[in-house]
Order: C-alpha cells, then sequence, then structure tokens
C-alpha cells in the first residue's frame, strides 16, 4: 500500500471540496483528484512500464499518482531531453505504455504499435502503445519509479527507486520543512525531476497542502536554465505560493527580485539544492528577506539526505542528515551512506536498498551534525542549475569537428557552459563548429560562450594532464578571469 495515495483517500473523505491541485487553467479539488486518479489507475491494468512525456500540469499529477495506485513503475520522461536521449531512454527502460500531450515527438522516434486518447484532468493526452523489446527486464517488481537524470555522459542512467525508498524520503522531507495544510507548493522545475516529484507532489498530499503547477509559459521557466523573470515574478504574486525548491541559479533570479520588492510575503520555506550554493548567495538571499534553507542529496538516494530546517538552519551548510539516513566520511574524505537508497541501475544487477552508498562527493560534519559538501571525488561539471554534465561528452562533440584541434569545457558553477577551443589550422570555422555541435544536444549541455585561442593547450604550461586530458581548473584560471567572453 502507498502512505501518499492512502492520504490523497483520505483528504477526499474528510476536506472533499478543498483545493488540491491548481494548473494555469484547471484546478481539482480533493475529491476530484482522487476521483481522476482511480479512474486512470484503472486504465492503467495491464501496462508494466509506463513512460511519461508531459508539462507541468495537473494531469502530470495525476499521471503520476495513478502509477502509484496501479502499482505501474513509473519513468518520467523530461521534455528538455534530446531526441536521442528519448530513444536511449525509452528502450533502457523497456517502456510499453507512454502518456504524452507531445504524441508526434514520440512517434517520430519509435513505431507507435497503437494509440488512443485520454482527458487527463481537463488535458488531452495520448496514450501511446510502444514494442520495444530487451533480452531482460529492464524493471524489475517493486520498482515505483526509475528516475534519468540529465546524465554525466550522452546516454543518462536510470535509477531503480522502491515506493518504500520514495515515501521514506518524502515523510522526512514533509516532517523537515514543517508542511502543514495551509502551504501552497508550487512547482518551478519539472516535475520528471525526482527532487521536485517528491517535494512539490508527494510531501503536499502527505500534509493535505495544495499543489500549484503552472505551465511552464506562465512561470518564465524554459528549459534547463531560461528565465523570463518578469513571467516568473508575476506568477509568484499571482499564486502566492509558501513553498519552492530552486536551484542557485533560480534563487539568484529570486534574489534580485526580492531586492526590488517583486516577490509576496508569503512564502515561507525556499529549499535549495540540485548544486552547491555560495555562501555569499545565500547571505544576499537571506539579506533579501527570502527565507532559504539549502539541502543535498542524489537520485541514488531518494533526492534528498540533509537539508536546513526552519528549527536547524546553519547556513554554508546542506543541514542535518534526515532521520532515515546515516553516513560516515571515508578516508578519502568521501561522503558514504547508510539508510534507504535506491535497488540498482537498470542493466546492472539489483542491490540491497540497504547497503551502504558511496555519493562520490567529498564532505565533512561539524561537531553539532551540520553536513558540508565540499566538492567531487571525480571531476564533473554541475551547473548552477542543477545539471550534471560530462565535460568529456560535450568536448567529444567538439572535437568531433575537423576545424577544432583542441577542447575544454567549464561550467562548474555557472548558468551556462563556455569553452575554451583551439582551432585546427587557419581555415575553421569555429563558430560553426560550436553551431553544429549545439544542434545535436540537450540545451542544458549546449555552449553558451566560447573563447579562441591559439597557443595549445600543454603538459609544459599545466592545462593537460600526462595523460593529455585537459585541465579544466587551470585553463579556468588561465582564461576565463583575464578575458572578457563574448556570446558566439
Amino acid at each position: 500500500m502507498s502512505s501518499v495515495t492512502d492520504a490523497l483517500a483520505r483528504h477526499a473523505r474528510e476536506q472533499p471540496e478543498q483545493r488540491a491541485v491548481t494548473g494555469s487553467r484547471e484546478h481539482l479539488n480533493w475529491q476530484q483528484l482522487h476521483e481522476e486518479v482511480v479512474r486512470l489507475a484503472t486504465a492503467l491494468a495491464g501496462a508494466r512500464v509506463l513512460a511519461t512525456l508531459l508539462v507541468n500540469s495537473p494531469a502530470w499529477v495525476v499521471t503520476d499518482l495513478a502509477a502509484l495506485r496501479a502499482c505501474v513503475t513509473h519513468v518520467p520522461l523530461p521534455v528538455f531531453f534530446s531526441d536521442s536521449q528519448l530513444q536511449h531512454t525509452l528502450q533502457d527502460a523497456a517502456v510499453d505504455t507512454l502518456i504524452t500531450d507531445d504524441p508526434e515527438r514520440i512517434r517520430a522516434l519509435f513505431p507507435v504499435t497503437a494509440s488512443d486518447t485520454l482527458w487527463i484532468a481537463g488535458r488531452r493526452c495520448a496514450r501511446l502503445l510502444l514494442d520495444i523489446k530487451l533480452p531482460q527486464a529492464a524493471a524489475a517488481d517493486a520498482v515505483a519509479k526509475v528516475t534519468y537524470t540529465s546524465g554525466t555522459t550522452g546516454s543518462p542512467r536510470g535509477v531503480r527507486l522502491s515506493l518504500e525508498t520514495l515515501e521514506t524520503v518524502a515523510s522526512a522531507l514533509a516532517r523537515a520543512a514543517e508542511a502543514t495544510p495551509a502551504d501552497r507548493a508550487m512547482a518551478l522545475l519539472p516535475l520528471s525531476i525526482l527532487l521536485e516529484n517528491i517535494g512539490t507532489v508527494y510531501v503536499p498530499v502527505l500534509a493535505g497542502a495544495q499543489l500549484l503547477v503552472p505551465d511552464a509559459a506562465d512561470t518564465g521557466v524554459d528549459g534547463s536554465s531560461r528565465v523570463d523573470a518578469g513571467r516568473l515574478a508575476a506568477t509568484l504574486q499571482t499564486h502566492r505560493p509558501t513553498a519552492l525548491i530552486v536551484p542557485p541559479g533560480l534563487l539568484k533570479l529570486l534574489t534580485g527580485l526580492a531586492q526590488r520588492h517583486a516577490i509576496p510575503d508569503s512564502l515561507r520555506y525556499i529549499a535549495v539544492g540540485g548544486a552547491p550554493a555560495g555562501e555569499g548567495l545565500l547571505e544576499a538571499a537571506g539579506a533579501a528577506g527570502l527565507p532559504v534553507y539549502q539541502g543535498y542529496g542524489l537520485s541514488e538516494a531518494g533526492s534528498v539526505v540533509a537539508v536546513n530546517t526552519p528549527t536547524h538552519n546553519r547556513p554554508g551548510s546542506v543541514g542535518r542528515l534526515l532521520p532515515h539516513v546515516r553516513a560516515l566520511i571515508s578516508e578519502a574524505g568521501e561522503i558514504v551512506l547508510q539508510g534507504t537508497t535506491f535497488s540498482g541501475y537498470l542493466g546492472a544487477e539489483g542491490r540491497d536498498p540497504h547497503e551502504s552508498l558511496a555519493t562520490g562527493d567529498t564532505g565533512h560534519f561539524d561537531a553539532d551534525g551540520y553536513l558540508y559538501v565540499t566538492g567531487r571525488v571525480r571531476e564533473r561539471i554541475i551547473t548552477s542549475y542543477g545539471r550534471n554534465i560530462s565535460p568529456e561528452w560535450v568536448e567529444a562533440e567538439l572535437l568531433a569537428h575537423n576545424g577544432i584541434a583542441q577542447a575544454a569545457v567549464i561550467g562548474n558553477g555557472r548558468a551556462r557552459l563556455l569553452a575554451v577551443l583551439v582551432p585546427a589550422g587557419e581555415g575553421g570555422d569555429l563558430a560553426a563548429a560550436v553551431a553544429a555541435t549545439n544542434a545535436r544536444l540537450p540545451d542544458y549541455a549546449q555552449i553558451h560562450a566560447w573563447l579562441p585561442i591559439t597557443r595549445p593547450f600543454t603538459v609544459a604550461s599545466g592545462e593537460l594532464s600526462p595523460a593529455g586530458s585537459p585541465r579544466r581548473d587551470i585553463i579556468e584560471q588561465h582564461y576565463f578571469p583575464l578575458h572578457k567572453v563574448g556570446n558566439r
């Protein structure tokens, strides 16, 4: 049984007319939400692995909750994935049923064996049946959700999560955030992102709070990092949320709006996660009156493992561990978790969710039990909007063009990726090469600006390792502090 769908049924009995979900055009009270979920769960009979490609809306909420009720494995597909990533994900998860508000995009990628129309929370959606077969079952029993992050490579990896893991984290977050029925939790990020899914769907349902899921066109948040500040401010003023989840990039924008008094006074809890937030940004947000609480987690741990709270808040840290989590710091300084975690990756052997999990992150605890995350054991880029990107992946795409001899991609903590490029000879058209590369990449992995240099990276300059790979920290120090990088 699901504690989330049990809570939904209880709210439908006890407060049927109370508003439960509000979108840009559609809204549902608790009774209507429960009825929609029950109806769709019945329609999902026979599905084994359900994928969804839906924008934020009440229809997304209904479909996710219906999958829980029907005990169907749900694979949320981020709309910002490239076509090649969608193809990989559908194949990797062996999806047999897909619900989408953009059926033509899927039809262009996979043959559809059958389809019909479903009206979900007032929105027309298509149910597509796909014929995807793998030698082995991709989603095993007891897997409630397979979440695909943006990926550290071009092919995202599926993280298998049990219902126990999802609802243990959701219950702990509801308590940590002190969620109540008076809350109004707004989704600014795509609900296909695990953190937003748990924090802005499961936590409010458990608490009996209202879910606010306006269209991206109304929030002004487009893709992985583009934001229309005016639209966002107007939507916040209209809906007056009490709780938000934001990455540091959005927190910076909200801080600017708050400094101009364009933020409503309704907010009581802004959770910041997905990427490290500098102490300067946290201080500026606090000074602007924003109730900001930084947290930390990873998909393999069900999204959140530590968070600051209204009762226990230490800026600069990522808070104290949630009650179900234990952690130790290895001799190498790596954070190792114990508690309720993931059930393994798709295509790999299953694992016991209660086994120790090496996070790949370095950190330490202070004397009061607050956790500080200091970096990565292995290098990767985490943008200020929380996208995890392998620089080698993007560099390989750049180096596929004859006009580029060497490339180093920079972007840790930045909103968009930057590149330092060494042209191959004098005839290379770097602008065309970058444009062609960007056309192959999802928006969060595209090069926003680039700097051409004539001197190649060398071991002697410190810009290459002895193995010949770029040392990006050194390259960033050499070039970006010294040059103005223009958009190309």
